[in-house]
């Protein structure tokens, strides 16, 4: 027993003069303010947590060294780690990996995480479509930790346009084809502030109901692709130059093939990737503030 206890404060100590940080933030709300965690919650439920993981054949000493790196995390951590490691669970791979990727989600923010853990579940567990464990867990990592944009957003959009497409009232399409139309067009879910499905299935009920174009179902989908990839304004100025190219009184008044070709240069130039993302409104408010204090201490 001694030696046990004499372990667990060697590992707290280690531990604690290795992450301890000064406290600069004592003038700031503990309510609101995200760099004051609930460490004390996230300690003990995951160290409950792990103690209870008989497969897993934690120590005692293990579990607390385990519990105390999730805790690090800060609030929330605990919740974020128990929801993908109970997924991975259920996937039967090993159990020490499923405490590396849990530990890993652990310090991600909680959208992040939950993209990991849905998108797994229904991609793999849930056989959504019928893809193997590797591919799943791919899949799920790459729309989770590597995403840049809201995980939200993602995570909705992916759901949404799998479900479109593999749908026998829509396009009824084989589940790998809607998997890879999903990962391509959520590329580019971080242009559109809500999210990119609503566009594309605007768009592509415009293309396919437009008597001028006549394209196949293939067709259309690779026409939405390069269209929505330019962002929200793209699909908008394809239309306009549709109807602007074809009207009958305008001078222009193309055929139908030329018109398109129009549309399709004009929305190309939709997006310039040479500019910058303004600043956030909140933010150039701030920076205006801050220049008429400089000026009023010169």
């Amino acid at each position: 027993m001694n030696n046990m206890i004499g372990a667990l404060i060697a590992i707290l100590f280690t531990f604690g003069l290795s992450h301890a940080a000064p406290d600069d933030g004592l003038l700031y709300d503990k309510l609101t303010d995200p760099r004051f965690c609930d460490t004390a919650d996230e300690f003990k439920n995951t160290y409950q947590f792990l103690i209870k993981q008989n497969d897993l054949g934690f120590t005692e000493p293990q579990a607390v060294k385990g519990a105390l790196k999730v805790a690090k995390n800060c609030t929330g951590a605990y919740e974020r780690f128990s929801q993908v490691f109970r997924v991975l669970q259920k996937s039967g791979v090993d159990k020490k990996k499923t405490f590396e990727v849990a530990l890993e989600y652990s310090g991600f923010d909680n959208e992040r995480a939950k993209n990991f853990y849905v998108l797994f579940q229904k991609l793999f567990l849930e056989n959504y479509l019928d893809i193997d464990f590797s591919t799943a867990y791919r899949i799920s990592h790459e729309l989770s930790k590597d995403y840049k944009g809201d995980p939200a957003k993602l995570r909705d959009d992916f759901v949404k346009i799998v479900k479109y497409c593999t749908d026998e009232k829509e396009f009824s399409l084989g589940k790998q084809l809607c998997m890879d139309l999903a990962l391509r067009l959520t590329k580019y879910t971080e242009l559109y502030p809500n999210g990119l499905y609503d566009e594309f299935r605007k768009f592509m009920v415009y293309i396919q109901t437009n008597k001028h174009l006549g394209f196949n179902l293939r067709e259309a989908l690779n026409l939405s692709i390069r269209v929505l990839s330019k962002g929200p304004k793209a699909s908008r100025n394809f239309r306009q130059t549709i109807d602007f190219a074809l009207n009958k009184g305008e001078k222009l008044n193309l055929p139908e093939l030329q018109a398109f070709q129009l549309a399709l240069i004009i929305s190309d130039y939709s997006f310039d990737p040479t500019k910058k993302k303004p600043d956030e409104p909140a933010l150039a408010a701030d920076a205006k503030s801050e220049k008429k204090d400089d000026k009023k201490l010169k």
